[in-house]
């Protein structure tokens, strides 16, 4: 029995070795390969051709490295989102793809709401500013009370509620986009259900915690932006691939929106010198952290080694998400 331990060389910081002891504890002759990966299809084809098990956060696993994969059980994903491997291949190879249901909400909530409050509160010129060994308020501009704002979540899954509860908390009103919430929920909730033209005519707030699929890929593009009216703050913790990061500049290049807290770009691997949205004093861009803390990263490691031995000794009801379960026939 081989499993596979692989990313990119950031993510293999973490403390693999806990990972290898809860597998050796479950399959004391198991064999555990880790592998950094280099964006080296070839390479990572040769490592995983054997492997049962995959944990994996980042690295495209596609047809054409599935194909390869013989006795594939199961990928087991470090991250909410699964559009880093192709599902419809992986189902028709036989290979469960099962990201963690749950793990970081409070961390991710945390962090939207800390973007929003350091644009807010223009914490990023004075932080500068003071550095400069300047002492003066007036250079953050005209910065405004949040409490009576009007924010429009997109999204409203488990972390999209934690937002919702925590700008509630802070005198924010707060609206919501989503085709899944009932209109008697979001009343019992404390939320207004709107279309995206609403949301974009009345919002000072918009944050993205969309799910990334084919209806949401590229999402907020300039038509949108160019909708708003009240130059909102855009804050997008959810999948980097939901905006167009062009339109993105544009938008703030002609003031359709006032300020932008990233915590995810359209790529991990970034390329510095192409982004042009670094440098401004109303953007704020952290490298995709926002889920976590030492909590919620030992959780992560906890359930991603649990699926992959659940997976092996084919105790499927104890996998938290099983993305393609019904199509296997689980």
């Amino acid at each position: 029995m081989k499993v596979v331990i692989c990313d990119y060389k950031t993510d293999l910081a973490r403390n693999v070795e806990y990972e290898k002891e809860l597998l050796k504890k479950a399959f004391p002759e198991v064999q555990i390969e880790t592998y950094e990966y280099h964006d080296d299809k070839e390479e990572l084809i040769s490592v995983v051709a054997d492997a049962d098990a995959v944990i994996n956060t980042y690295i495209d696993f596609d047809r054409e490295i599935l194909s390869q994969c013989k006795k594939l059980k199961v990928i087991a994903l470090n991250a909410v989102g699964y559009n880093m491997v192709d599902v419809a291949a992986a189902t028709e190879y036989g290979v469960m793809v099962c990201p963690a249901a749950e793990y970081c909400t409070v961390e991710v909530a945390e962090h939207t709401m800390a973007l929003l409050l350091a644009l807010c509160r223009a914490l990023r010129k004075y932080i500068t500013s003071v550095e400069n060994h300047v002492w003066d308020y007036t250079i953050g501009g005209n910065v405004e009370r949040i409490s009576g704002k009007t924010m429009t979540i997109f999204g409203f899954g488990k972390i999209g509620k934690a937002v919702a509860q925590r700008a509630q908390a802070m005198g924010i009103k707060v609206q919501v986009v989503s085709s899944s919430l009932r209109p008697e929920a979001a009343e019992a909730l404390g939320v207004k259900l709107v279309d995206c033209d609403t949301a974009l005519e009345t919002s000072d707030i918009l944050s993205n915690h969309q799910a990334l699929n084919e209806k949401t890929a590229g999402y907020f593009d300039l038509e949108k932006f160019a909708r708003c009216r009240r130059r909102p703050i855009f804050i997008n913790t959810g999948r980097g691939g939901s905006v167009v990061e062009d339109d993105l500049v544009e938008a703030l290049d002609k003031g359709y929106i006032s300020a932008a807290g990233l915590d995810v770009l359209s790529s991990e691997n970034v390329d510095f010198s192409q982004l042009k949205l670094l440098g401004r004093d109303n953007v704020i861009i952290t490298p995709h952290v926002g889920f976590f803390s030492v909590q919620a990263a030992r959780d992560l490691q906890d359930i991603a080694c649990s699926t992959v031995i659940c997976a092996l000794k084919q105790e499927y009801d104890g996998i938290s998400k099983i993305v393609n379960r019904a199509e296997l026939g689980l």
